[in-house]
């Protein structure tokens, strides 16, 4: 789901990106991150940074059910986000860390996303984190 919200910035259309972050956020996360995208946007045509996610990585991860609704799980994770960053004609590879907490939640039939309190954001040198990254103890 997380990275099908990275990927809903590949449309250039509006309604596109919308409909995309759609099918992984819900509820007022998605108007959220939906306004968000919109004044990046600006920024953008303004002549302004523009920023490509190339890929997503997930580090770690680990689910516990939200008490009192079967159907909800919070979920501690750490992942990256590697990049470029487009400005003053040049481009930059970056790479961002991100420590944070998700509630998915089925929404209809579907998971999706419905709380994502962001706990650390820092840039990183790129590849750097793999090295870095907690070991999985489901890797064993």
């Amino acid at each position: 789901m997380l990275k099908n919200v990275y990927r809903a910035f590949d449309f250039r259309d509006e309604e596109d990106v919308y409909d995309k972050l759609a099918l992984s956020v819900d509820g007022e996360l998605l108007a959220d991150i939906y306004l968000q995208n919109r004044q990046s946007f600006a920024v953008q045509r303004a002549g302004g940074a523009q920023a490509k996610v190339k890929s997503v990585d997930i580090l770690s991860a680990s689910a516990e059910r939200v008490d009192g609704d079967a159907l909800a799980y919070r979920i501690k994770g750490n992942w990256t986000a590697t990049g470029s960053v487009g400005h003053w004609g040049h481009i930059h590879m970056r790479e961002n860390l991100y420590d944070a907490e998700i509630r998915v939640e089925a929404v209809d039939g579907k998971w999706k996303i419905t709380g994502l309190e962001i706990i650390e954001e820092k840039r990183i040198e790129p590849g750097s984190a793999r090295a870095e990254a907690p070991a999985d103890p489901a890797a064993g």
